[in-house]
């Protein structure tokens, strides 16, 4: 008699767990930041009907759904607003990950417009679309000569305009003492 009990009760148990609807094991962290394309060496060129805006050369380049990663990358934008009195920019990091048109570059960064300015540090978002660069890390720069090492760096490149903190400035001096170079 307890046999039959037993298993009747396997019975009903095993109809009733039939029913339980099982989570898809789909949602699992890895599968949803799993790349979708893997290239080595890559170079990719944007043009549009007049010229080339952008160069981007990177030992790996990993495209995810949402960004993508660049590994010893270079990348230069050239300027095609004729108001603007630069040729082109050029940014340079161990990684550069990409999210729609922002930049987070890490590790031995190197900033560059033209021969007038650069700057070097260990971490600098850029915003391609509005030109706005900003770092919250020591930085080292040269603008038009002009040495310049702080501890956070915010520069609005359509307006010309920079911000840092901490900063250590050093302005080249006319030797005859005529006149200030800024």
């Amino acid at each position: 008699m307890v046999i039959k009990i037993f298993t009747f009760l396997l019975l009903a148990l095993s109809v009733w767990a039939y029913f339980i609807p099982v989570k898809s094991l789909k949602d699992n962290v890895v599968d949803k930041d799993m790349p979708l394309v893997i290239f080595e060496t890559a170079f990719m060129y944007t043009i549009d009907e007049n010229s080339i805006n952008r160069l981007v050369q990177a030992s790996h380049a990993v495209k995810y759904e949402s960004r993508d990663e660049m590994f010893d990358a270079d990348i230069v934008l050239i300027n095609s607003d004729k108001t603007k009195n630069f040729k082109s920019e050029k940014l340079k990091a161990d990684l550069i990950v990409k999210r729609g048109n922002e930049y987070t570059l890490t590790n031995n960064v190197k900033y560059r417009r033209d021969d007038f300015m650069s700057l070097n540090t260990q971490e600098l978002f850029y915003d391609d679309m509005k030109k706005i660069a900003s770092n919250t890390k020591p930085f080292d720069a040269v603008y038009n000569n002009y040495l310049a090492n702080g501890d956070t760096v915010y520069f609005d490149i359509n307006n010309n305009f920079i911000t840092s903190k901490n900063t250590h400035f050093e302005i080249k001096i006319d030797k005859k003492g005529k006149k200030w170079n800024i």
